[in-house]
């Protein structure tokens, strides 16, 4: 297939479409050269079938020049999107094609993320009535919302003289959330110490249902707490009829973090959404970039994390919530507010070298 050629003239089409006007391919400025060398050297020597060759091209040219564009009028495309891509993920795209009165064999085109041109990046063998799906893997390089270009069908049918491309699906947009990393085991322990102590401390949780209370005859052996009690030196059971009670605030000082470092602890607090979450906690975040606090699902939060940036300097203890488990992520050592019992702080230097960070934050 023909390269796209450079910035060929638009024309508006129907249902506020983008269509390019046919481009010669190769093969095309060949035919158009020579059919018109042939039809004009009966100026100059009788030479009837020459002449005749020379208008036959061009006659060629001119109906391909009529029906390919008519020929892709019918497609239609429908975006596939992934649900919830990471930054640096490869992920699938994909596109829905229909045509109602059928269609030639074209090429999907479009101008990938991190790209500056357009690009073949799927081909269909032709359409009938019954839908196809062409699909194709894509990295977005960095969190936050992406635009996707417009779709674009482009053939060279018939004859393989023109170029004719066709916007089939408009613009998308697609929000990337943060990559992910690994805690390691130090963090993991560390983590799993401080959630222990705040279980077995004053603090049985905003609705008083989930805590540990001394054992009982008759109960279950494996809902003994085995660190707490032997902290006790006397059996407690953990009680857990509701997850509400198991609700952790996460506070991110992203206040003097910027470039590759703001992009750094963005994964790192991801990653610990990504960790607590999956062990049944309950979160919410904290910081300029969510002043009142933000409570939701993990993707909900991982989704807040996508679209962080950096604030004005500002006192950060306005922001960390009172009367429950706070866990501060900081960029750089800061005074813990003293109304905040037991509070956990993390550096981001020192979780640059507890986290498995992606490679290209390293």
């Amino acid at each position: 297939m023909d390269a796209v050629a450079p910035s060929p003239t638009t024309a508006p089409v129907a249902g506020g479409e983008r269509q390019r006007w046919p481009w010669p391919t190769f093969l095309g400025w060949r035919v158009l050269i020579e059919g018109v060398g042939l039809a004009l050297l009966m100026l100059w020597l009788p030479r009837p079938l020459a002449a005749s060759l020379g208008i036959g091209l061009l006659a060629a040219l001119a109906v391909s020049a009529w029906w390919a564009p008519r020929r892709l009028r019918c497609v239609r495309a429908e975006w596939v999107l992934p649900l919830h891509p990471h930054a640096d993920d490869e992920v699938a795209v994909a596109v829905k094609l229909s045509a109602d009165g059928g269609a030639p064999p074209f090429a999907i085109e479009t101008v990938m993320p991190g790209q500056t041109s357009a690009q073949a990046v799927g081909h269909s063998a032709g359409l009938g009535r019954v839908p196809a799906r062409v699909g194709w893997s894509v990295r977005f390089p960095h969190r936050g919302r992406h635009r996707l270009a417009a779709l674009v069908a482009a053939t060279d049918q018939p004859f393989g003289l023109l170029h004719v491309t066709r916007s089939v699906a408009p613009a998308s947009e697609v929000l990337v959330l943060p990559a992910l990393g690994t805690l390691r085991r130090e963090l993991r322990n560390r983590l799993t110490e401080w959630t222990e102590e705040i279980a077995t401390g004053d603090d049985r949780g905003d609705d008083e249902l989930a805590h540990l209370r001394p054992y009982r005859p008759g109960d279950a052996r494996h809902s003994i707490h085995w660190r707490a009690s032997a902290r006790a030196r006397h059996l407690l059971v953990a009680e857990r009829q509701t997850p509400a009670s198991r609700h952790l605030a996460l506070v991110v000082d992203t206040r003097a973090a910027t470039g590759k470092r703001l992009e750094r602890l963005v994964c790192i607090a991801a990653t610990l959404v990504d960790h607590l979450a999956a062990h049944g906690w309950h979160l919410s975040l904290h910081g300029q970039f969510a002043p009142a606090g933000v409570q939701g699902t993990r993707t909900q939060l991982l989704e807040v994390l996508a679209e962080v940036q950096t604030g004005p300097v500002e006192d950060l203890a306005r922001f960390v919530p009172t009367g429950g488990s706070v866990l501060i992520l900081a960029s750089h050592a800061i005074e813990l507010p003293a109304r905040v019992p037991r509070p956990l702080l993390l550096l981001l230097n020192e979780c640059e070298e507890l986290v498995r960070l992606p490679g290209k934050l390293r």
